[in-house]
């Protein structure tokens, strides 16, 4: 079936994207059932359609609204961009709900998402680098329990494998996996260390970090430092 994409530029003005560093744009794409979901593109300085680039897909937490993934790319923006990387933030809210979060998720979103992000941007080696706050995280992992062959690592902040997935973390055993979760973020302390034994049980290569004292927002993680240390996370896999 036939995907439309369209660049709404007057939108990406009202939200603040114009003016962002790098090339950052917002974009509608038209998926099959007839729903109009938006994503946030920034491109690494130079872009080069001929070349292939490592590319980060950022789910945000909360609602997993269009204002959640454009704060993702602002902040991940610069970090991105000095390693060459295409970062993509994606809402995953559509009419109201969120469908790839919590026990009854339609699991064909973000896939289907994907395969359009591949026909458009020249992804290096077909497979993603994934990322997800809170809720974001909890759909990053799903999406990855369901389709590993198209992730690079999964790191998630605020978050853990949500209770219907841990039972299928052996199929992340081949992908770094990175979690971190704020010191005072008590809530999630006990899924987020639940997850990291049982992926590690599975045999996955998983950095656990539990951040100083943060709380759910883990702003240390979004400081020059912190972001060069986040993204150093992330692509651990080209050392590999």
């Amino acid at each position: 079936m036939n995907r439309v994409f369209a660049r709404v530029a007057t939108l990406a003005l009202a939200i603040g994207l114009a003016g962002a560093a790098h090339a950052a744009d917002l974009f509608k794409i038209a998926l099959p059932d007839g729903t109009d979901g938006r994503y946030a593109v920034a491109l690494p300085p130079g872009f080069d359609p001929a070349k292939t680039y490592p590319t980060l897909l950022a789910i945000p937490g909360g609602e997993q609204a269009l204002e959640g993934a454009v704060s993702m790319v602002q902040y991940l923006e610069e970090e991105a961009g000095k390693r060459g990387m295409i970062l993509i933030g994606l809402s995953t809210e559509y009419n109201g709900v969120r469908p790839m979060y919590g026990p009854y998720a339609d699991d064909t979103l973000i896939p289907m998402f994907m395969d359009e992000m591949l026909k458009s941007y020249p992804v290096e080696g077909g497979k993603f680098y994934i990322t997800g706050h809170s809720a974001g995280g909890e759909s990053a992992f799903r999406v990855a329990i369901r389709h590993p062959e198209m992730f690079r690592t999964i790191t998630s902040t605020s978050s853990y494998v949500a209770d219907e997935d841990l039972p299928n973390v052996a199929v992340l055993k081949e992908i770094p996996i990175n979690l971190f979760v704020g010191g005072e973020d008590f809530a999630y302390h006990q899924g987020a260390k639940q997850s990291r034994d049982l992926l590690t049980a599975a045999g996955a290569d998983v950095y656990f970090e539990v951040r100083g004292t943060d709380q759910h927002s883990i702003f240390s993680l979004r400081t020059p430092e912190g972001q060069a240390f986040f993204f150093d996370k992330i692509t651990r896999d080209i050392a590999q």
